[in-house]
C-alpha cells in the first residue's frame, strides 16, 4: 500500500477530519481534439495550437480509525459542506504545487462513514473525492526586479504558457517621458 497523504483544500488540512489519501491521478490534462479532415487526402490537419480541457485530480481516501471512533454525523456533514465548495487543493506529497478545482460528483460519505463504523478494525469505508480541476497545476509566483531593465535571469520551471505581469515604478520626482519594452518569446530547451 502506497505511503497515505493528506491534502489541503481551501485553507483546511484533511488530517484533521482524519481523512487521508492514498494515491491520486494528476496525469496530463486532455487535449481538445481541434482537426479537421479533408476530403481526397490522408489523415486530418490541427488547426493552431493546442487547447487542454479541465483535469480530473482523483484522490483515493480512507477515514483514520482512531478519528473514524469520534466522528458524529454532524462531522460528517462539516466535511461534506468543506468539500462542496470551488477551491485551491494543495497536496502534501506536492506542496510546490496547487490545483484550483471543486467536486460535482461528491461521493455518499455517510454510506462510507457507516461501513467503516460498523468494522472498526478496518480502515474500509474508502471512497474517492473527484476534483475537477483547471487544466495546470499553479506554482509559487516568480518575482524580480530590475535596476537595468534586463530580464534574462528570469527561470520559470513551469510546464505550459503563463501571464507575465509588468509593472513599472518612478521613484524619482520627474517624470519619466518614454519607456520601451520590448518582448521576446524563447523556448526553452530541454
Amino acid at each position: 500500500m502506497p505511503k497515505p497523504f493528506t491534502f489541503t483544500f481551501n485553507g483546511k488540512n484533511s488530517r484533521e477530519m482524519g481523512l487521508y489519501a492514498t494515491s491520486y491521478d494528476t496525469l496530463l490534462p486532455p487535449k481538445r481534439q481541434n482537426r479537421e479532415e479533408i476530403p481526397h487526402r490522408h489523415g486530418g490537419i490541427s488547426h493552431s495550437k493546442p487547447y487542454y480541457s479541465d483535469r480530473t485530480l482523483v484522490l483515493r481516501c480512507f477515514w483514520l480509525n482512531e478519528k473514524l471512533k469520534n466522528l458524529s454525523r454532524e462531522d460528517i456533514r462539516e466535511i461534506a459542506y468543506w468539500l462542496s465548495q470551488k477551491g485551491t487543493i494543495t497536496l502534501d506529497c506536492e506542496p510546490d504545487r496547487h490545483y484550483s478545482g471543486e467536486i460535482f460528483d461528491p461521493p455518499e460519505l455517510i454510506a462510507h462513514y457507516n461501513r467503516a463504523k460498523e468494522d472498526i478494525r478496518t480502515t474500509d469505508g474508502g471512497f474517492e473525492l473527484i476534483f475537477l480541476c483547471d487544466p495546470f497545476a499553479f506554482g509559487p509566483r516568480k518575482q524580480k526586479q530590475s535596476e537595468t531593465g534586463q530580464f534574462r535571469d528570469i527561470d520559470y520551471q513551469g510546464t505550459t504558457e503563463a501571464p507575465t505581469q509588468i509593472s513599472i515604478h518612478n521613484p524619482n520626482s520627474f517624470p519619466v517621458e518614454i519607456v520601451r519594452i520590448t518582448h521576446t518569446r524563447i523556448r526553452n530547451q530541454a
